[in-house]
């Protein structure tokens, strides 16, 4: 396989399974298979899958159940782990790629490249009422630019220092580097996975803009994007748990030890002190904060041109 489209679940409505998966099925990419990687939920759906499967005539799916909840990373490597594709592209259900091209787009990107990872532009979104959608932005990473000049030193700093990651939503791996990345961290992190770009690009690895929309992301409904879920203590204890171990290993890099020096700033939990403190403690990041405000308001993180996708088109809302 040229592609594994990896769907990652947990206690999902089938409604946001059917809507991913139909975003993969209406792919022009004919060279794909479909992983989806249960974490314990209470209902997996696997039987109406089984059936939404068969309906589609599609046969190039695995269906992996955990047995009990171990959180993001190990469901992601238990889907991993039964991958063939060349390149992986992760989903949440919920999600879904952009368009029709999508796969085809970012496969001649990564072969044309050949980058280990590349990550595109999100459109957010939230539903307004049955089958009409909102559109809602959302800007990760904030300093956008830094990736469209390949500004190594610069994205490395924006990674350790201010946490500004790629959403791990957008991004799309060599299976194997994928892989790698995941065993590398799973004794640290349960649930945020995509910190794992911390790692590589401070051992001089780097993932590439795909500079389009690809994927459709859904605002307010997942553990990432939900106000109020307690999701952000457990990405905490996470973060606190990956940046010892990076100091570890990395203590010397300057930008590694100025992180470990100020962590006693990033536990604070109120949002204002927090920043207030980071500010006191490290001015530079004033700088960072002020570049990431101007990209916003002009609309770096936005596709230049205006290419309809799935959401924006009436015959793929009416099939779900």
């Amino acid at each position: 396989m040229k592609f594994t489209v990896l769907v990652i679940s947990y206690n999902s409505k089938l409604s946001q399974l059917y809507l991913t998966l139909q975003s993969v099925l209406w792919q022009r990419f004919d060279d794909f298979e479909l992983v989806i990687a249960d974490d314990g939920s209470s209902e997996n759906h696997f039987a109406e899958l089984e059936k939404f499967f068969q309906k589609n005539q599609f046969t190039h799916y695995k269906l992996i159940a955990n047995h009990e909840n171990r959180g993001t990373v190990q469901n992601i490597l238990s889907g991993l782990r039964h991958t063939e594709g060349k390149y992986v592209k992760l989903i949440s259900a919920g999600d879904a790629l952009y368009d029709e091209n999508t796969l085809q787009k970012i496969w001649d990107f990564m072969e044309k490249e050949q980058c280990e990872g590349c990550f595109g532009l999100l459109q957010g979104y939230q539903w307004e009422e049955e089958k009409r959608i909102r559109k809602v932005g959302y800007f990760h990473p904030l300093d956008i630019k830094a990736y469209r000049s390949r500004d190594h030193r610069r994205i490395v700093k924006n990674l350790v220092l201010y946490s500004d990651n790629v959403c791990g939503a957008a991004i799309c791996y060599k299976t194997g580097f994928a892989l790698e990345y995941m065993e590398r961290i799973q004794a640290q992190v349960l649930y945020e996975e995509d910190i794992f770009q911390v790692l590589a690009a401070v051992e001089g690895r780097e993932l590439r803009l795909f500079d389009a929309y690809m994927i459709w992301y859904e605002i307010g409904t997942g553990m990432s994007t939900k106000k109020n879920s307690g999701f952000e203590t457990r990405m905490r204890r996470d973060e606190e748990s990956f940046y010892k171990e990076l100091y570890r290993q990395y203590g010397e890099h300057p930008n590694v030890k100025k992180r470990f020096r100020l962590m006693k700033f990033y536990k604070i939990h109120n949002l204002y002190l927090r920043t207030f403190f980071r500010f006191f403690a490290n001015p530079d990041s004033l700088r960072y904060v002020l570049v990431s405000m101007v990209q916003r308001k002009r609309g770096a993180h936005k596709q230049k041109t205006d290419t309809a996708g799935f959401l924006e088109q009436e015959d793929f809302l009416e099939k779900l």
